[in-house]
């Protein structure tokens, strides 16, 4: 049985806070702890931040985002920090920040993706709203939140969705022409694989690749690529499709995408 993680409204409070995770993560890629790092920001203001509170909101809400498995942390500040381009630095936070946050990831995948799927040019407020209605019956905390925290929730998904290329527009949402550079797919390949899912059925069928408003062609293209390039080995025979990953974890992998074998 598919488990329902409940969702949490922290989305209300902060949006996307790109400047702030990518200071937070350059600190982590320069050696220090996640700890250290929380000192910095509480005690050196190293995002710049007058108030106590908004210091705590502020780490509160990338800690929850990115920073809960220090390994994984490591490992995710180095992609970002050291990334070949600044695409794949940002689609590889929107897909950690998707996988912390599920109502993000939910209101993607069954929301934002089958407007995409159906032809509409774009996704709005009332298309995310319709979602949350039809979502409480699975989700019975949707119905503690008040019209005002849910409108702003709605907002924040609309804004990070601009703010990581998959929308455009100030008031009425369009979808963008979203660009997703190889080695952004090569991670969330190996990000999945860390999960089990390591099987050419399983993978092309994952739905966290609608998340980047892929379909199945899509990714088979570009596992057709990451095959090319030397990240695994694609093969279709047939009806029979083979996939086997060259490197042995996310880390490995990272530390190929990154340059440093």
């Amino acid at each position: 049985m598919k488990s329902n993680p409940p969702y949490t409204a922290t989305l209300s409070g902060k949006s996307t806070l790109l400047a702030e995770t990518f200071a937070v993560l350059r600190e982590l890629d320069r050696g220090h702890t996640v700890a250290e790092v929380k000192a910095l920001v509480m005690e050196a203001d190293l995002l710049g931040k007058l108030t106590q509170s908004t210091r705590k909101s502020v780490w509160d809400h990338l800690h929850t985002r990115y920073l809960t498995d220090e390994t994984r942390a490591a490992t995710l500040a180095r992609m970002v920090t050291r990334a070949p381009d600044q695409q794949t630095a940002s689609l590889v936070l929107y897909f950690e920040m998707c996988r912390s946050l599920p109502v993000l990831r939910d209101a993607v995948i069954g929301c934002i993706y089958p407007r995409y799927a159906a032809g509409f040019s774009g996704a709005g407020k009332a298309d995310l709203q319709r979602f949350f209605d039809e979502s409480a019956a699975s989700h019975p905390e949707l119905t503690a939140w008040s019209p005002q925290t849910r409108d702003k929730v709605v907002s924040n998904i609309l804004t990070i969705l601009r703010d990581f290329g998959l929308l455009t527009g100030a008031q009425n949402k369009q979808f963008a022409r979203l660009y997703m550079p190889l080695p952004a797919f090569v991670y969330v390949l190996y990000r999945l694989a860390g999960d089990g899912v390591r099987t050419a059925q399983g993978v092309l069928a994952h739905e966290d690749w609608r998340l980047f408003l892929l379909e199945s062609a899509d990714v088979q293209a570009l596992l057709v690529e990451a095959s090319a390039a030397g990240y695994c080995t694609f093969k279709v025979q047939g009806d029979v499709y083979i996939l086997d990953l060259r490197f042995p974890s996310l880390e490995a992998c990272v530390e190929s995408l990154t340059g440093e074998v």
